[in-house]
Formats: C-alpha cells, structure tokens, sequence
C-alpha cells in the first residue's frame, strides 16, 4: 500500500467521523427548531416533520458540498442558506420567548412589560384628570371673589352696591358652574375607584385578566372629563390590551423593531444558531479534507461564473440554434465533392442530356452552354436570390428543351408558373454544383460576382 492511498484511507476516515458529527450538531440544533415551530404549528408531528426537514437539509448540503460543482453547487448553496435562516428563526423564536416571564405559558395573559405600559398611561390619566379639578377649583374661586366685589361697589350697575343686572348675571353662571363642577367632582372620585380597580386587577395574575381590564377601561373612559384622558384611554384599549401577539409575532416584532434591541435578542440569536454554525465549521474541515487543492471561494467563483454564462447563453439559443442548423445545411449541401462519382455520373448524365438536345452537325456540349449562358439573376419579388431561365427563351431556343426537361425532372430546376421562370432549386445539391461550374465558366468578373451571391442555399438567407 503507497504513502498516498494510506493518506487518502486516512482522510475519508477523518470525514467519515466529522459527517457524523455534523448529523449530530444539526440534530441538537433540531430540538430548538422543533420548540420554536411547536409555538406557530400547533400540531406536534407537524413540528417535527418540519424541524426534521430543516435540519437533514442542513446536514446533506454540508456534507455533499465538496462532491457537487458549477450550476448545482449554486443550488446546493441555495438550499443550506434557506434552511439555515429557517431554522435560525424558528430556534430564535423559541429561545427569546422562553427569556421573557410568562410568555410561554399563555400568550392572552397580560406580561410584565404591558403592564408597565398601561400602569404608566393609566397614571397619565388620573394626573390630567386631577389637574383638571384643581384647575377648575381655582377658576370658580375667583369667580366668587369677583361677584363679591361688584356687589360691594357696584360697578358697571349704577346704583350701588349688589344693585345691577350684571351682577345678578355673573352670579346666575357661577351657581350654574358650581352645579356642573359638583358632577364632575363625583366623576372624578368614580374615576379613582375604577383607576384602584385596575391597579389591583394589574398586580394580580388571574385568569380573563387582560378581558377584566379592557371592562374597567370601557368604565373609565365613561367617566373621564379631559379628550386627553379618553385618548390616552383608547389607545391602551385598541393599541395594547387588545392586541394578542402570538410567541412568533412577539419574537419577530423586536427584531423589526430597532428601537427595541437588547442583549437579549442578540444572545437569542447566537443560542439560535450556535449549533449550525458549528456545523458549517465542521463541514468546511471536511470539505478541505476530501477537496485540499480546490478552494470554496474558487468553486464558488467557478460556479456563479458558470451559471452567469448559463444565463447568457439562454438568450441566445435561438441564434446558435439557426447558426448551427444553417452550417450544417451548408455542409450538407456541400456535402458531394466536385471530382467526386456522384458528381461525375451526374455530370455524365447532363453531358447525355446536351448530346441528345444537339441537332446534327453541331457540337455535342453546345445545347448545355447555350443553357448556361441563359441562366441569370431573377430578381423577383419572393425570392430576390433566385436564379435561372425565363420560359420564353426556352420556348425560343429548341435545342435547350430536352437538357431543360431532364434537369427538371431530377429536381434542378422547379417551374414558376406565376412569374414564369425555371428557376433555380437552392436545395438541390447538383444545383449548386451547377452553379459553381458556371461561376467558374464565365470570363465577365462582374457576372462572376453576382452569380456568387446566389451560391447559398435558401435557408441561410432566413
């Protein structure tokens, strides 16, 4: 046994241990992630097919991670990253709920916290009422002190003192004032019985203690003088005491909120993903152990860099697609060489055509030239490529009919009733051919290059 194996033995030994362990973190991580979505799915195999989910995904990314390149390490990726933030907030979740009194137990009894709240409101209420009495103690005071006075002196009355009109006015709006002041004194005093109650009803810890408290509100606010009161008092009805949040509500809402952050929270969120990141810790050990020359950042690298040509590369299939399937068809058309036999027989084969087409005397290859001089650029309008012969010449020249028959017949040319024209069949391959003796056959440059550009079969100028 070489150096080498007895290494490599030794390191899917050293993996094999770590994979183990890794099963092990995410299993202890489960138990958490359990906890937290026992509080949001009520149903317990609910919870733990779901925690069983999260961290078998965690543990299978991490231990599969060196064996997976390119677009599916991405995907791989993709996977542990969701799981883990999955099981991060769910083991969250459970873990600052379990810091906070009284949460777990029931989410409908009132906790510490909201009860400082509404205690420090209801406070506020009773300091606006009281100033509210005091306030209007002291206004009625000198409304007495001024009926006095202008019963002695007589001002504004004209005749003496206590003698006008003004004076048994002011007197009529002072004892209509004290009346209503008398009925918002008994407010007052009903306001401090209920506002007791509720001081008590918030030290207790009874059951239907947030429902009691919301009635005493309803109480309170009846009874209440000031609009700043019943404010106050709606806002602790509708905003505080009537809002049930649930452990996950409760969680979640403190990380929204950044006002709200404590050591608290960020020593949930480290007991929430301890285990995992331990996890990872030992996954990436094990993945230099199996992979030592190749780099995480560089598969990664490698692996976004193939997915972005990917990506690319969609755009684009319609484009390489046509190209491909017009070089093949070019390739295909070209496929006969020149000196090939198939040519020859062809060629043979049109050679016996010009000798049948020729009348007596006359050289056997001088009907196929004369065709051939007659083969020019159409031009028409659904086929601007086109090439070949109008009918009137070859209703003009007799001795092209029996070469122009043969060569229909085998495909080389196709009839155009419409424009009247023999034109041309860019799909034949002997046709190209053709084309590429004519090029060759014909001294004016000019012509050549204009007989050049209709040497491409069809479907290349889609």
């Amino acid at each position: 046994m070489t150096t080498s194996t007895a290494e490599s033995i030794h390191a899917k030994r050293i993996a094999s241990i770590i994979s183990v362990v890794i099963f092990v973190l995410a299993a202890i991580n489960g138990i958490f992630t359990y906890s937290g979505a026992h509080l949001f799915i009520k149903e317990m195999l609910f919870a733990i097919l779901f925690a069983v989910a999260v961290q078998f995904s965690i543990a299978i990314s991490l231990i599969a991670l060196p064996f997976v390149r390119g677009i599916g390490k991405i995907a791989l990726l993709v996977v542990y990253l969701a799981a883990l933030t999955l099981s991060t907030l769910s083991a969250y979740t459970f873990i600052y709920n379990a810091g906070l009194p009284g949460t777990m137990g029931d989410s409908t009894s009132v906790n510490t916290q909201l009860k400082a709240r509404v205690a420090n409101q209801l406070s506020e209420v009773i300091l606006l009422e009281q100033a509210f009495i005091d306030g209007k103690t002291e206004n009625l005071a000198f409304l007495n002190r001024q009926a006095e006075e202008e019963a002695l002196r007589g001002y504004r009355s004209g005749r003496g003192a206590g003698k006008g009109p003004e004076y048994y006015a002011k007197i009529e709006l002072l004892k209509a004032d004290e009346v209503r002041f008398e009925g918002e004194k008994r407010k007052y005093e009903e306001a401090r019985q209920i506002y007791a109650e509720m001081d008590s009803a918030l030290a207790q810890k009874t059951e239907g203690q947030r429902e009691k408290l919301i009635l005493l509100l309803s109480r309170l606010k009846s009874v209440v003088i000031t609009d700043e009161a019943k404010s106050i008092l709606t806002d602790i009805s509708q905003s505080k005491l009537a809002v049930i949040l649930s452990p996950v509500e409760t969680a979640m809402s403190v990380i929204m909120d950044r006002d709200s952050y404590s050591v608290q929270l960020v020593v949930s969120i480290i007991w929430a993903a301890v285990f995992d990141l331990l996890a990872l810790f030992m996954g990436i050990i094990r993945y230099y152990i199996l992979r030592p020359n190749y780099s995480i950042l560089t598969a990664l690298y490698d692996s976004i860099a193939a997915f972005m040509t990917f990506v690319i590369r969609l755009g684009y299939i319609k484009k390489d697609a046509r190209q491909k399937y017009n070089l093949e068809l070019q390739n295909q058309s070209h496929g006969t060489p020149l000196n090939s036999s198939e040519m020859q027989s062809f060629a043979t084969y049109v050679m016996a055509g010009s000798l049948f087409s020729a009348e007596e005397g006359q050289d056997a290859i001088q009907p196929l030239q004369n065709l051939i001089s007659h083969i020019e650029p159409l031009k028409l309008a659904d086929n601007p490529r086109g090439v070949g012969i109008p009918f009137e010449v070859v209703d003009q020249e007799k001795d092209m009919k029996t070469l122009m028959a043969m060569l229909i017949q085998n495909e080389i040319f196709l009839s155009n009733v419409e424009h009247g024209v023999y034109v041309m069949n860019p799909g034949s391959e002997m046709a190209q051919k053709i084309l590429v003796f004519i090029k060759m056959g014909l001294k004016d440059p000019s012509k050549q290059k204009e007989i050049a550009r209709f040497m491409v079969p069809a479907e290349m100028n889609v």
